[in-house]
């Protein structure tokens, strides 16, 4: 029982089953106050991104006003973001409208439930739990019961606000956690879906048969806002990338074209899968469908797509001028993440990790409550034992230290906000 309990719990059954007393992770509070900031700030981003169609028009349109949704407004029509997105969202929204409109009282009641625990600690189980186990013990006993009660009083208020509060924290959390950024996804020629491309040992790339699922038939999508382009990396070693060999004639050759605007070579350098050290610019980023239509190109090389000679398993990758042909028609399973997509989720995982501990936030009335039992039922007992009185002034003195902490931690990081929004 950490030491708090008088009587240790063996007077009161109830108290035994009660567990930590005051299980609000005193070390996470920090978190909530962050939570808040973070939810305040990224609504202030997007409503500041609604006059930047320059940079953003996507996340104020789409983004932007799902997540600040108006009355009587449809914010996202379907089929503009995946489910997991649209799971999303619809969490984070949950969240912050209890966060915009209950914030303060949920500061507030921390703050005070923090207090609580200080002057009970400091002041009040000093003072009485002496005289509790003094002969004359009734009048200790009573105004124990007065202070515990009090506090409990406030802390149940706090525990229904905050109940809610941490439910919509663990669903925002959870929904976070299951939209990923970067799927791995496999790339397969829209007309033989039973090839996708693979690499071996030697980071030569090929067309191997779905079946058998193999590690190295997955990459993940790298999105590189400033060139619009992806890097793909193997899902089976962060280190490996899809990129265009480094061979300067070739490149040159490649890039260059007839007086018509034709690639003055059909076949351009090799791609191939290895490490990003020392490649030309552009080697590693590609645009991939739907940008570019089913075409998957490198952008050092416009005038040319990934391309297969024949399409049937073992057939290299090469880098061929564009002819539209099958043989560079690609797709993604799953579909690759969309701008709107990556954005949702990169503006808002600044909250996930907060959300996750706001959502462990239980357990603040019934610690209250186990205290009074604790007394009560002790000095009920004949010939219960003495009890160790300076070890349970020790337990809550430690426990008022550990809440002076988080009381400054917290409002280190409210004062931080409210001085940034002034």
């Amino acid at each position: 029982m950490n030491g708090l309990l008088l009587f240790a719990g063996d007077a009161s059954g109830r108290s035994t089953q009660s567990g930590n007393l005051f299980d609000l992770g005193l070390a996470g509070w920090r978190d909530v106050a962050a939570l808040g900031r973070v939810a305040a700030e990224t609504r202030t981003a997007l409503r500041a991104s609604r006059q930047r169609r320059d940079i953003v028009d996507f996340l104020g349109e789409v983004v932007g006003s799902a997540l600040e949704p108006r009355r009587g407004v449809r914010a996202v029509e379907a089929g503009e973001l995946c489910a997991e997105a649209q799971r999303l969202i619809a969490a984070w929204t949950d969240l912050d409208c209890v966060l915009e409109g209950q914030g303060l009282d949920l500061q507030l009641g921390l703050a005070a439930f923090a207090r609580d625990l200080i002057s009970y600690g400091r002041d009040v189980a000093p003072s009485l739990y002496g005289q509790l186990l003094s002969g004359e013990h009734q009048a200790a006993l009573e105004a124990l019961r007065l202070q515990v009660r009090m506090r409990a009083d406030r802390a149940t208020a706090l525990a229904a606000a905050m109940r809610g509060f941490a439910t919509r924290a663990g669903a925002f959390a959870a929904a976070f956690a299951a939209f990923e950024r970067d799927p791995a996804v496999r790339i397969s020629l829209r007309e033989a879906p039973e090839l996708c491309l693979a690499y071996d040992d030697d980071g030569v790339v090929m067309l191997e048969p779905v079946k058998g699922g193999a590690a190295r038939q997955f990459w993940r999508l790298q999105l590189d806002q400033t060139a619009d382009a992806h890097r793909l990396r193997s899902a089976a070693d962060a280190a490996l990338h899809l990129h265009i060999t480094p061979d300067d004639k070739l490149w040159t050759l490649a890039n260059a074209s007839t007086p018509f605007g034709f690639p003055l070579v059909s076949e351009g350098p090799p791609p191939c899968v290895g490490a990003l050290e020392g490649l030309p610019v552009g080697a590693d980023l590609f645009r991939v469908p739907p940008r570019q239509g089913a075409t998957l190109e490198n952008v050092a090389f416009p005038g040319h797509a990934l391309d297969v000679a024949e399409v049937q398993a073992g057939a290299p990758l090469r880098l061929w001028e564009k002819t539209g042909q099958s043989t560079q028609q690609w797709a993604f399973s799953p579909a690759p993440r969309t701008r709107r997509e990556i954005a949702l989720h990169d503006l808002v995982a600044p909250a996930a990790d907060l959300a996750t501990t706001v959502a462990g936030v239980r357990g603040l009335r019934g610690d209250w409550n186990a205290v009074l039992d604790d007394l009560e039922a002790g000095l009920s007992v004949a010939d219960g034992g003495a009890p160790d009185l300076d070890a349970v002034l020790a337990g809550w003195e430690r426990m008022a230290d550990a809440a002076e902490a988080a009381l400054a931690e917290f409002e280190a990081e409210a004062k931080a906000f409210d001085t940034a929004g002034s």
